[in-house]
């Protein structure tokens, strides 16, 4: 299995940016980066894709997913025209430098829709999403482990990604949003893993289910999260891509930026050795 590292680990350390996470990414042994939409539009004020793609062909990081599109459902006209005009910039990206895959979140505080009616507009969405950006990309959804998500079970999202039915739209595990709102064990083992597209590594407290925010989230194994079990599901499935661990918790944002990737990189690499 690979190891990934998604930007939003080290976002707010002192001298953080797209080109400092992956010149650190290469020298503690990170196979692939997740881009954050908010890094890439900062690298590119100074910098141009010519310029990244040039990088990636030089070093053994490579980009793996772009991270992330947000809120692609339930949205009004012109929330649909800025998901458009923001998947253009991201096929530009990706052409660019050889990416090919995008993660996309749902929208949060949809009021008065049933889960049925969010499954049957979230399979519209995707599809035009699917058609959009082409069978050479691949669309991951990520749910999210929060009560005000409109998608925050594995179960629901999985549901979506069958009835969507094509082989470019897939699933996100993320560990935190998968313990946070109790999706089951019994769904991740009855999925396909060849749909499980995207794997977040991270932990959360001891807290209340669904009351954590992502300032919750630990280093793996610090926390509460059944690690265990759902890489035991993974594996059991045949999931075999890429381990990519993503942190949002202030303390280590304190602390310096190498001190962060080196850690990052050092608890990935322990647990895919452990559990892999």
């Amino acid at each position: 299995m690979k190891l990934g590292f998604n930007e939003a680990t080290a976002l707010e350390c002192k001298g953080q940016s797209l080109l400092a996470d992956m010149e650190m990414c290469e020298k503690y042994g990170f196979d692939y980066i997740e881009i954050r939409f908010d890094c890439v539009k900062d690298y590119l004020q100074e910098h141009t894709l010519e310029e990244l793609a040039d990088w990636f062909k030089n070093h053994h990081l490579k980009p793996w997913a772009y991270n992330t599109l947000i809120y692609f459902n339930q949205r009004d006209e012109a929330g649909k025209k800025e998901i458009d005009d923001e998947v253009d910039f991201i096929l530009k990206v990706s052409k660019a430098i050889g990416m090919k895959m995008l993660i996309t979140v749902p929208n949060f505080d949809v009021k008065d829709k049933s889960v049925s009616e969010i499954k049957e507009e979230a399979v519209e969405r995707l599809r035009y999403l699917s058609d959009k950006v082409g069978a050479d990309m691949k669309i991951s959804l990520e749910f999210c482990g929060a009560p005000n998500c409109s998608i925050n079970q594995f179960g629901t999202a999985y549901d979506v990604v069958k009835a969507v039915d094509r082989d470019n739209v897939g699933i996100t595990v993320d560990t935190f949003h998968f313990h946070e709102m109790c999706s089951k064990l019994e769904d991740l083992k009855a999925a396909d893993g060849k749909k499980i597209f995207a794997y977040h590594l991270n932990d959360c407290e001891d807290l209340p289910l669904g009351s954590c925010g992502d300032d919750k989230r630990l280093w793996p194994e610090e926390g509460v999260v059944d690690h265990a079990g759902i890489a035991a599901a993974l594996k059991e499935i045949g999931f075999d891509g890429v381990c990519t661990i993503e942190e949002f918790r202030p303390e280590y944002y304190a602390m310096s930026h190498e001190e962060n990737v080196k850690k990052a990189a050092e608890v990935t690499k322990a647990f895919v050795e452990k559990y892999f």
